[in-house]
Order: structure tokens, then sequence, then C-alpha cells
């Protein structure tokens, strides 16, 4: 029995994972399947003006919410999971740290396929565990890319590109 770990978060990308190994355990594979959600911390700036107290209770309600949503897809499946665990801190620092001092034989993510230029710009957990872990990580997309979305980046960069080069030539 392989034992997975899956991220979740509250997104809509989140759920493509658990999904995904609904579909894995219905057509015979074996898994052990095991949730993490490791939200930031709160910065220090604001931290400084929110009561201790406060930001527990703000941290545990976004976490049963993640658990919420991927326990329900599990639970109509009538599969179980366990070691429901919470982190706090960077996300892909802590995802890999977990999966590697628990000794998973795998993670499993979904990616929202930002495109190359926004992952760049915007960076991606998924792209960070990928790079970090020495735990084999399996990545769903999260839906197949529109037309629009597929042209849209490289367009722009390339208007903006000509933007400038207009400007250095006026």
């Amino acid at each position: 029995m392989l034992k997975i770990l899956i991220p979740v978060d509250t997104s809509k990308e989140s759920s493509y994972a658990i999904k995904h190994v609904i579909h894995r355990v219905w057509t015979g594979e074996a898994l052990d399947i095991h949730l993490i959600h490791v939200q930031p911390r709160l910065s220090r700036y604001v931290a400084q003006f929110v009561a201790r107290r406060d930001r527990q209770a703000f941290y545990a309600e976004r976490s049963a919410n993640a658990f919420d949503a991927a326990g329900k897809l599990l639970d109509r499946a009538g599969l179980r999971y366990s070691a429901v665990h919470v982190s706090l801190g960077d996300p892909a620092r802590e995802i890999v740290r977990y999966a590697e001092s628990n000794r998973f034989d795998g993670i499993l993510m979904a990616t929202a396929r930002l495109g190359s230029v926004s992952e760049m710009i915007l960076g991606s957990v998924t792209a960070k565990v990928l790079r970090t872990s020495r735990v084999p990580v399996e990545v769903v997309p999260a839906s197949p890319r529109s037309r629009l979305r597929s042209w849209a980046g490289p367009t722009g960069v390339a208007a903006g590109l000509l933007g400038l080069i207009y400007a250095a030539l006026e």
C-alpha cells in the first residue's frame, strides 16, 4: 500500500487532486491517504495587532474549511483518510519537510496552470515542491487550459516589449 500525502486548501484546484486519488483507488490501487494543510503565518507587522488567541482561531478556521472540502469528497467516495496535519510556515517547505520526515511514498498535488511567465513572477507552491522534494511528486492539472489563456501570456509579454522598444526609439 502506497502512503500518499495530499496538500489541501480551499481552492478549486485542490479538489482535482482529491478527485484524482479517488479515481486511482476506484481503479484498484491501494493507497493510504494523508492530508496536510499549510498556511503562511501572518506577517509580524499584522500579527502585532492581532491577539494570539484570535490568530489561532483564524488559522484553525481556515484549516477546518480546507479539510472539510477535501473530507466531503473522500467521504462521498467512501474512502478513508488519515493523519490530517496542520502546519504554519512556507507551504512548499513544510509539505516537503513533512513528507520526507514521515517517509511518504509520494506527494499528489494539483497545479493551477498559471503558465511559465506567471509562475516565474508569482511563484508556485507546486513548482517549489517539485524542485526541492526527494519524495516523488505527482502533479495533476486542475483544468484544461483555455485558448484565450494560452495566448494571453505571450501576447501580453510581446505587447510590453513592443511598448518598451517604441519608448526607446522616441
